[in-house]
């Protein structure tokens, strides 16, 4: 990332409203998506990076999983969706698995981005959300058994919940950007199913229905 001006804040969400709500700036990145600590704004060539001050950094592998859910902590996280974190100590830092949840049924808070990424999995675990990508035609359902693969950097969007909805996330890296894309409206125009992206296609499979 190249060097740009750093503001700290103590509420990144109010932060980012702030700025885009009322002076009009624009987000372009956030970092990372499941426990965002760092964004990046921009308006009229100026660029500058909000980071949340005193954020603690992990030096140590987090502790075992307890087994429960209750033993894990929920964080909100990009586009008010709520993230746990599944793999103590993320291997390092090479994958993170999050359970997510969309607690409210209806439109989501979410805008056409990007993640620089080399894997990433999502498995609609409860209820369905609605998502459309880049090349691959009109927006369809994500329900309970059905797995996609996104490949890096194709751009999407979640674009509504149903049902309570629950998915998991498995990433590599374990951090990476997310970066929201300003000009391109999805669905686009092209279908090309058969486009890879950093050498990787987009894969769908379906859980069989009755």
């Amino acid at each position: 990332m190249s060097e740009s001006t750093v503001i700290e804040c103590d509420d990144l969400d109010e932060a980012i409203e702030r700025y885009t709500g009322e002076r009009g700036y624009r987000l372009d990145m956030i970092f990372p998506a499941d426990s965002p600590r760092e964004a990046l704004l921009s308006m009229d060539g100026e660029v500058f990076r909000l980071v949340l001050e005193n954020h603690p950094v992990r030096s140590e592998p987090l502790p075992p999983l307890l087994g429960n859910e209750e033993s894990q902590e929920w964080i909100r996280g990009r586009a008010g969706m709520m993230y746990r974190d599944l793999i103590p100590g993320r291997l390092n830092g090479k994958v993170i698995a999050s359970h997510i949840r969309l607690l409210e049924d209806g439109p989501v808070a979410d805008y056409v981005h990007y993640h620089k990424i080399e894997f990433q999995m999502i498995y609609c675990l409860k209820g369905r959300i609605e998502v459309v990508y880049e090349d691959q035609g009109p927006p369809f359902w994500l329900e309970a058994g059905d797995c996609v693969v996104q490949p890096p950097e194709i751009r999407h969007r979640v674009l509504f919940a149903e049902g309570t909805a629950e998915v998991l996330e498995v990433s590599m890296p374990a951090e990476h950007e997310t970066w929201r894309d300003h000009e391109l409206e999805l669905p686009n125009s092209t279908i090309n199913t058969s486009r890879l992206f950093k050498g990787q296609p987009f894969v769908i499979t379906r859980n069989i229905r009755e």
